[in-house]
């Protein structure tokens, strides 16, 4: 997943969107579609500041970003 940027498509995309959703962070109305969109930025920025990121965007995934959400995944596997 790290690397993905908004405007991307394909089943990266897709498994970002399901760690998201199943993590608490919905990716929008058309929910995991395999497309970055608006909503997937979103939905990276929230679960990137819930596990206390200073990010302002969440237009890409970084390093720093990837482990965040991972980590956010597991916390809502292990709840």
């Amino acid at each position: 997943m790290i690397g993905l940027r908004e405007g991307d498509s394909g089943e990266r995309v897709k498994f970002l969107q399901e760690l998201l959703v199943a993590a608490g962070f919905p990716v929008g109305t058309s929910g995991i579609d395999g497309f970055y969109g608006p909503s997937t930025s979103r939905a990276v920025l929230a679960c990137r500041r819930s596990e206390g990121s200073n990010a302002t965007s969440g237009t890409s995934i970084t390093g720093a970003a990837g482990k965040q959400i991972l980590s956010s995944f597991i916390k809502s596997v292990m709840r």
